[in-house]
């Protein structure tokens, strides 16, 4: 095992898995079949989240127990990495015009969300991670 362990995985806030269907392919299901594959996508989704949720706390341990350094990666890390992200998909934008389209959505929808959240969850999160359990 490795004797380090860095956090956080600035690549991947949280688990999310995606479920992509030719839309000409999916309106062609019936009512039913549609059902069926939302069910099921939601259904992978809110499984894997429960367990990535439910095993990560554990993992963390068994990683403490053996000694491993659990450290935060330094500022400059995160900022290059996020430098270096940001490059990527101006360059992808550039380039590949559903990219282009589909990020711009993505974009937008993420920035209310970090401002949701540095409103309501993020501040929670950080009291309670100072609380005594």
């Amino acid at each position: 095992m490795a004797p380090f362990y860095y956090y956080p995985g600035w690549w991947e806030g949280s688990l999310n898995l995606s479920l992509y269907i030719n839309d000409k392919a999916f309106n062609s299901l019936n009512n039913e079949y549609k059902a069926i594959v939302r069910a099921a996508a939601m259904e992978a989704h809110v499984t894997c989240q429960a367990r990535y949720d439910a095993r990560n706390p554990a993992a963390l341990q068994q990683l403490v127990a053996a000694k491993a350094k659990v450290l935060p990666f330094p500022q400059s890390v995160m900022d290059a990495s996020f430098k270096a992200t940001m490059e990527l998909y101006q360059s992808l934008d550039t380039s590949n015009p559903d990219w282009k389209k589909v990020y711009a959505d993505y974009r937008n929808f993420q920035r209310d969300q970090v401002l949701w959240f540095r409103f309501a969850e993020g501040r929670f999160d950080n009291f309670m991670s100072s609380q005594k359990l």
